[in-house]
């Protein structure tokens, strides 16, 4: 839904122009919302103007809708390219830098006529912001890291961005009639957290012919190269995209030689080498007889090796556990039961308890948890106890209408980890919730020892079942907090408490590598959505994800588990402590 997401890049643009200009904050927060909106829903929002419905999204009033009509119509919002002239795309991208907001951003502009990233890290290298108001020595020091970050940043982006555009790119491409077979291949397939260009293969007889059709596609913007088995070009996203056509003899090498990653497949070939082979993106031969490539097992079979699932080609220790025949039985996005980790209109979230219900439902969920924010979490809206109070109610009677139809909605709380380690909540009330997912949301520069205290003591907590992104971490936008892993993960097996992968692609918080070491130590783990809209409870995937490329069976996933077994562990540790509040 491509006309969606333009839409709402131009909100999220004109959000950010009417902070830098310091106009009226409360409109710059609307422009903010409605982009969110226009993200979390499932109608392409032509359908919706011609049904009349725009205004039926969340945040979206007569205003907007009009801008919204506007563009479908003529492609241009007039007001929005009139705020937008005097302020360039290079100097707006600024405000992606950890740490510097849009009043700081004004205030460079004004006073050293900073307008890209060049002219802001010539400033710092200068010395002159210590003399600048407000800029002290941490402050330049924490900007620094900000660019590294955001220079990273641009050169990769985050998975949830990428894949939507190379699923649309694939299935444009399946659909010229010359091509046999496409599939997505590189860190796409693999699933890697950032990506830095799309590499797709396609199968064709005329694989010249096939490529001078793929560049036509709609979604192309510009063509880089055009060869006989080769094209490179730039797609919608200013992405780039190369393709390689090969005969269906070759597809099945061709795709394990493109997928990677390059230290997984220089070990193949080094492999092959030893027992007389060679194995090149056009085959699999003995001396001068091809024996194998059209199937992208014939690879792994022709060293003796079991098919390896794309996430885990990465040269961690896959090879060697293909040749003692020990490698793990992947979750698949099939095995999750139950979602513990969303958001409604109670605290930050778009969609009612009601529509993520009967998405979930949709979606086939066995069991949802409905974990708005606590009371500190004044930004996210968080629930204080009068309104925590109603929404229990509201849970309640919806329980009560929908009887035993799935899902089983779970009343529960994302519930803050003050900078003290207390939580958010009292016992008393986390008592009367059926899950509790405890996350950091604040005092992230405290010390390793003090954000391990922290954690140590939410887990200690006999209310709390899962901690919500460990690390905190925004990808690209904000550095993990530290802590003492090991000890972390210690107290959750110990406590039989679940680490959390959260799908958001904003977060995937564990990342793989921890994730990994957290399962092998025996963590139990909770895959969640962290949705806030209906649309976004499919963000599971990007969990599902990053626990394969962590190597993760079904087994340790508390929401892959049948009711009975997890409503037990839903409750293992409440007993003895409801019994000393009684």
């Amino acid at each position: 839904m491509m006309m969606n997401q333009e839409i709402a890049e131009i909100f999220d643009r004109m959000a950010r122009v009417l902070a830098f200009k310091g106009k009226d904050r409360f409109r710059a927060l609307a422009y903010e919302r409605a982009a969110g909106s226009l993200r979390g829903i499932e109608q392409d929002l032509t359908e919706l103007a011609g049904q009349k419905k725009l205004k039926n999204i969340p945040g979206i009033g007569k205003d907007l809708s009009e801008m919204i009509e506007e563009y479908i119509r003529t492609g241009h919002i007039t007001r929005c390219e009139r705020e937008m002239r005097d302020v360039p795309d290079e100097l707006l991208v600024l405000m992606d830098i950890p740490g510097l907001g849009p009043k700081t951003l004004a205030l460079l502009n004004k006073k050293f006529h900073i307008k890209n990233i060049k002219d802001l890290e010539r400033l710092i290298e200068k010395g002159a912001l210590p003399e600048f108001h407000g800029f002290g020595k941490k402050k330049i020091e924490n900007l620094r890291r900000g660019i590294g970050m955001f220079e990273a940043n641009t050169q990769r982006r985050r998975l949830g961005v990428v894949l939507p555009m190379a699923e649309k790119l694939l299935d444009e491409a399946r659909r010229i009639k010359l091509v046999e077979r496409a599939d997505l291949a590189g860190s796409v397939r693999r699933r890697t957290e950032t990506i830095g260009d799309i590499d797709l293969l396609i199968a064709s007889s005329n694989g010249e012919e096939a490529l001078r059709e793929f560049v036509k596609l709609p979604s192309i913007k510009r063509v880089r190269a055009l060869g006989k088995t080769s094209a490179s070009v730039i797609t919608e996203g200013d992405l780039q995209t190369d393709v390689r056509a090969v005969s269906q003899q070759s597809y099945g090498a061709a795709l394990q030689y493109f997928t990677g990653s390059k230290q997984h497949t220089v070990r193949l070939r080094t492999m092959a080498r030893e027992r007389g082979l060679k194995i090149n993106e056009y085959g699999v031969f003995r001396g001068e007889d091809r024996i194998g490539g059209e199937d992208e097992k014939d690879v792994y079979y022709a060293l003796g090796l079991k098919f390896m699932p794309p996430e885990l080609r990465e040269d961690r220790g896959e090879i060697e556990a293909a040749i003692d025949g020990h490698l793990p039985t992947l979750i698949e996005e099939n095995d999750l039961r139950g979602d513990l980790h969303m958001h409604t209109t109670w605290s930050d979230g778009r969609a009612s308890v009601e529509e993520m219900v009967e998405r979930a439902a949709k979606l086939g969920r066995e069991y949802i948890a409905l974990t708005d924010h606590s009371q500190s979490s004044r930004i996210a809206r968080g629930l204080d106890l009068e309104r925590l109070e109603l929404k229990i109610e509201e849970v309640e009677a919806l329980r009560k209408r929908r009887g035993k139809r799935k899902p089983r909605v779970l009343m529960g709380a994302e519930v803050d980890i003050l900078a003290d380690g207390r939580l958010d909540y009292p016992d008393q009330i986390l008592a009367r919730l059926d899950v509790v997912v405890a996350s950091i949301h604040s005092a992230f520069r405290q010390s390793k020892d003090r954000i391990t205290g922290r954690l140590l003591d939410a887990i200690a907590n006999p209310y709390v079942q899962i901690i919500g992104h460990p690390t905190t971490r925004l990808i690209g936008a904000r550095e993990p907090v530290e802590f003492n892993f090991r000890q972390v993960v210690k107290a959750t097996v110990a406590a039989g408490v679940a680490l959390e992968v959260n799908g958001s692609p904003n977060r995937l918080d564990l990342n793989d590598v921890m994730t990994r070491a957290a399962h092998e130590a025996g963590s139990l783990l909770a895959i969640d959505s962290d949705a806030h809209s209906t649309a976004q409870l499919a963000q599971t995937s990007f969990g599902v994800s990053q626990a394969r490329r962590a190597w993760v069976e079904a087994r340790s996933v508390v929401n892959t588990w049948p009711w009975p077994k997890f409503s037990r562990w839903m409750r293992h540790r409440r007993r003895p402590a409801e019994e000393e509040i009684g």
